[in-house]
């Protein structure tokens, strides 16, 4: 097992893309991060959409000054990706998924976290919550004084690791933290 010493949030480049690509073709990952946990044929095939625009966004990653993107090594070795998402640069999305928070966003106020381990042999072992402690204190220093996530409720395992990060559950994924 890792320790939290040997892992680093590195800034994502151009040169990610293909890895994330590939991560996303995983199904433990394309599930979440493309079907929003359906595992039918037809959401498979909706989730194709879904996939390109995360690819879009990852390919323009310098065009968003409001997207951080992240690569997780450890011991060197690239492991997973992270995102610290400043919700004022995504009115619409903001909306949607956060209306009470969100009638008139400022800049800064609030960041969402997503993350994903995109090598196997690194699921289990922890890592996770520690990706998490190291994406929280990136949106502290992004001056957030609150991270969110947005789990889908049939992943367990994250919405578990969010919690023993001390997010609490808003309402279906939703999930909070209050920075100090």
């Amino acid at each position: 097992m890792s320790n939290e010493q040997n892992l680093q949030l590195v800034v994502f480049t151009d040169e990610d893309v293909a890895l994330f690509a590939k991560w996303l073709d995983k199904d433990y990952i394309y599930k979440w991060f493309c079907c929003e946990g359906k595992d039918d044929e037809q959401s498979r095939i909706d989730g194709q959409t879904e996939k390109q625009e995360w690819l879009d966004e990852v390919k323009h990653h310098n065009e968003y000054s409001h997207r951080h993107l992240f690569i997780v090594t450890c011991d060197g070795q690239k492991v997973g990706f992270g995102i610290c998402l400043d919700l004022a640069g995504e009115p619409d999305y903001t909306k949607e998924q956060y209306p009470d928070l969100f009638e008139n966003p400022e800049p800064g106020m609030a960041l969402e976290i997503g993350y994903c381990i995109g090598e196997e042999e690194y699921l289990g072992k922890g890592l996770g919550k520690i990706m998490i402690r190291m994406l929280e204190e990136e949106c502290h220093k992004l001056g957030a004084s609150i991270v969110l996530a947005d789990p889908n409720e049939k992943n367990i395992p994250s919405i578990n690791v969010l919690i023993a990060n001390g997010f609490e559950k808003h309402k279906d994924c939703d999930y909070r933290k209050k920075l100090n």
